[in-house]
């Protein structure tokens, strides 16, 4: 490769913290789906998790858990 400066500074990333260091954590193995559903429940549950703060397949697995936990699985 050349081994030559650049002739322009590097920008820097304003949104970049630079104490930040991220540490790799193990996450749990998941399994992939689909589902289908009406579009008018679609619409609910994205509004849904957007005002909880979570993402839409963390929404539907606290459901999912809280039903089955309500049913006795």
């Amino acid at each position: 490769m050349n081994s030559k400066p650049l002739p322009f500074k590097k920008r820097e990333n304003p949104f970049e913290s630079p104490t930040a260091v991220s540490t790799p954590v193990a996450a749990p193995k998941r399994d992939k789906y689909t589902a289908t559903m009406e579009r008018s429940l679609r619409k609910r549950l994205k509004i849904a998790s957007v005002e909880k703060g979570v993402v839409v397949s963390e929404f539907i697995e606290q459901a999912v858990t809280e039903k089955l936990q309500r049913e006795g699985f």
